[in-house]
């Protein structure tokens, strides 16, 4: 049972951690086994216990409540035909966007880590990574070299039987894509079914894995919606967090670390609200500058996506006949009597990785597929019949930035993706877009579905696909980057997620990954999480995994 607080019950806490997201969740699971130490976990948003939350095929609602979702927009970016900037729905709830995100477990490509090693990070190669993925998750299929079977976070793979997931299976195949038994094992290149973050049922999200199922923990208080609105220093100390819940306003001491996991988005902007970032820009929102850091809110990151949609030449084919009201009301009984049925799927089934330059060996795409049409906009669902496709370039080298243009800590921050603004983005960009349009052409898909849609199938020359690009682009959800790890003067922290120049404030989330790794970064936020906790608690680093078989690319 959760120690859920209306308000700090000690003066001072030896750990408090803002933000419960997939790093937050799991660093104050980790801190708090030490039973020492006392410790406070921040969450502005609600309670996760609802039960389209729990269902993971409830994953659609959440993300239209306000309650439980920041619902942001990026601004606009030059390029782009849009009226506005992509949505970015972030998770306010605790679990953070582990509990409203579409539980698609990927753990990235051996050579993302590398790359972070060779960038100076000596201690983030994937030798040193792999065993915090291992001893994240509980995956009972997988080769025990490359995957943990006793961890917190348990994760199945899909059954993936309906027809449109078996013949996307198929098309994969014919295109040349091999069957992959295991994206986050040896090799993550091919055509997979998915795996995902889902237990007996129940959406298995950071909350759940290292909070909820965890023996109880008097040690560590959970304050919910509640926001931090400020940062309290002496000299280079982080001394106090100040409060705000329902109008109540009150504030807890720092006798240890402060650490920030408010995620890519508003971890930056907590540390621009306390004076830390670049001297400039503080000074137009009217804050005094404790520090000046130009790194912090630059190097933002995105997976820019498209999606692609098809009618059903058979509508039963699609999941979406199974979802009229009676349907929903079957599928939401069978869940809630036996935690069975079309109410444990994430809809996500299949999916695939692929190369798309001559001699590249790391997949530079990502297809993400649903077995209907689902338009989860801000406003409200709609599910019609067909099959969706979600295609995202992997590892884009455009940059966009967060920034606040005001001091006030209730405001959101604002920020922009710059999608497609560098040759290799768009040049990637054409390139993914042609390879889905020939996926979706090949011949297991003959009287299965109609043309796409939005009309991409007819476009004839790269500038035509390219002015597509531009006009469709979306965000995948996966910002990151904000406050990276480094040692150069763009750099935000250090290796272990200590801000630069200051002794007890760490940022421990997405923002500190240096470069975006190939595929959905809740498993590595949580990896990220799970290694820097060590960190913490003075514990000495699992051992490196060199392995004999290293993973292919």
């Amino acid at each position: 049972m959760l120690n859920i607080v209306k308000r700090p019950s000690r003066a001072a806490y030896d750990y408090i951690i803002v933000g419960s997201g997939s790093a937050g969740s799991t660093v104050a699971g980790r801190l708090s086994e030490d039973k020492s130490k006392k410790i406070l976990l921040i969450e502005a948003g609600a309670s996760d216990r609802n039960i389209f939350i729990q269902m993971p095929a409830g994953l659609g609602i959440p993300l239209m409540k306000d309650r439980y979702n920041w619902k942001f927009f990026a601004e606009k970016d030059d390029t782009s035909e849009s009226t506005e900037g992509p949505y970015t729905p972030r998770g306010k709830v605790l679990g953070g966007s582990s509990s409203v995100n579409g539980m698609n477990w990927v753990r990235g490509n051996k050579a993302d880590y590398d790359s972070w090693r060779d960038f100076g990070l000596s201690s983030w190669s994937y030798a040193h990574c792999l065993p915090y993925f291992k001893r994240s998750e509980n995956y009972q299929q997988g080769d025990s070299a490359y995957r943990g079977k006793n961890g917190p976070t348990k994760i199945i793979k899909a059954e993936a039987s309906n027809p449109l997931f078996q013949a996307f299976i198929q098309a994969a195949n014919q295109y040349g894509l091999a069957l992959n038994q295991d994206h986050n094992g040896a090799s993550q290149t091919g055509v997979h079914k998915t795996q995902r973050n889902v237990a007996d049922g129940i959406r298995h999200s950071a909350s759940q894995a290292y909070l909820y199922d965890q023996p109880d923990k008097p040690n560590l208080d959970i304050l919910m919606e509640t926001r931090c609105t400020a940062i309290e220093f002496s000299g280079a100390d982080a001394v106090k967090v100040h409060l705000t819940r329902r109008g109540e306003h009150f504030s807890a001491e720092v006798a240890g670390e402060l650490i920030v996991a408010a995620g890519a988005i508003q971890s930056p902007q907590l540390l621009m609200l306390a004076g830390i970032g670049d001297t400039n820009m503080l000074a137009d929102a009217g804050i005094s500058v404790r520090q000046h850091m130009p790194g912090v809110g630059a190097n933002l990151q995105d997976h820019p996506a498209w999606c692609f949609d098809y009618g059903a030449s058979n509508p039963r084919d699609s999941l979406a006949s199974k979802l009229s009201y009676l349907g929903r009301l079957k599928i939401g009984m069978e869940w809630l009597l036996g935690k069975r049925g079309l109410g444990i799927s994430n809809h996500f089934e299949v999916g695939a990785f692929l190369c798309l330059t001559e001699n590249q060996t790391i997949p530079e795409l990502q297809m993400e597929c649903i077995a209907m049409r689902g338009d989860f906009a801000p406003e409200g669902i709609k599910i019609e019949p067909g099959y969706q496709c979600f295609t995202s370039i992997q590892r884009p080298t455009s940059r966009g930035k967060v920034w606040i243009d005001n001091a006030d800590p209730i405001k959101a921050p604002k920020f922009q993706f710059n999608y497609l603004n560098t040759d290799y983005d768009r040049d990637i960009a054409v390139a993914a877009i042609k390879a889905t349009r020939e996926i979706f052409q090949q011949r297991a898909w003959n009287g299965r579905l109609t043309t796409e849609l939005s009309g991409v199938d007819q476009l004839a020359s790269d500038s035509d696909i390219m002015q597509w690009a531009y006009e469709h682009v979306e965000s995948n959800y996966h910002p990151c980057g904000t406050c990276r790890m480094g040692h150069d003067d763009l750099a935000v922290t250090d290796e272990a997620g200590k801000v630069h120049g200051f002794n007890n404030l760490r940022v421990i989330d997405a923002a500190i990954i240096p470069s975006i790794p190939t595929g959905n970064l809740n498993a590595i936020t949580v990896m990220i999480a799970e290694k820097i906790a060590d960190n913490i608690l003075g514990l000495a680093p699992l051992e490196p995994e060199h392995l004999l078989r290293d993973q292919q690319q």
